[in-house]
């Protein structure tokens, strides 16, 4: 289960990459401002569901990623996974922030970022690695595709020594990526 909450950790922090600016937030004073300037419960359930959202409709091979909660797909032993998420962010702006990341963080070893066409799309492509908590080397995926003023980010990991196999999957996943 640790080593399952650390993946998906990874992924989340690998899928969303890291604002470089600094910010400055405080707490909305209570007596100064009004409700109305509050997101309500919905809105900010609405926002999260953008985010990890089922307008992403893709094909993923369910004999190999039998687990599914709606936005991950995982092996039956969890060693690999895929997830879907819509960026509010277009593909541009996303590609410009994440080659401007840098190689080493928290963990993670960049193994690089490039843009590819996958059948006919402009995908970009980001690599990484990580050392899993028992000494294994995984492999973390960031596929990003253009949609419209959003991108659709499809973001996987699988261990090192099963690249071969997962990779050809993922790749067909990534292709097959559509907004519904």
């Amino acid at each position: 289960m640790k080593k399952v909450i650390f993946l998906i950790s990874i992924i989340a922090f690998f899928s969303c990459g890291k604002n470089k600016e600094s910010k400055v937030e405080s707490l909305p004073n209570i007596s100064t401002e009004s409700s109305a300037d509050q997101p309500s419960e919905a809105e900010k359930q609405e926002a999260i569901d953008n985010l990890f959202n089922s307008e992403i409709k893709m094909d993923v091979d369910e004999t190999i990623f039998v687990i599914d909660n709606g936005t991950n797909r995982a092996t039956e032993d969890m060693s690999a996974g895929i997830m879907k998420m819509l960026s509010p962010q277009p593909y541009l702006i996303l590609k410009e922030r994440i080659e401007k990341e840098p190689e080493n963080q928290n963990g993670v070893t960049s193994l690089g970022v490039e843009e590819i066409e996958l059948e006919g799309k402009k995908i970009l492509v980001q690599k990484s690695m990580v050392i899993d908590e028992v000494g294994d080397k995984m492999i973390m995926m960031m596929h990003a595709v253009p949609a419209g003023e959003k991108t659709m980010m499809i973001s996987s990991f699988f261990p090192e020594v099963e690249e071969s196999k997962y990779l050809p999957l993922i790749e067909k996943s990534v292709v097959s990526a559509r907004l519904e």
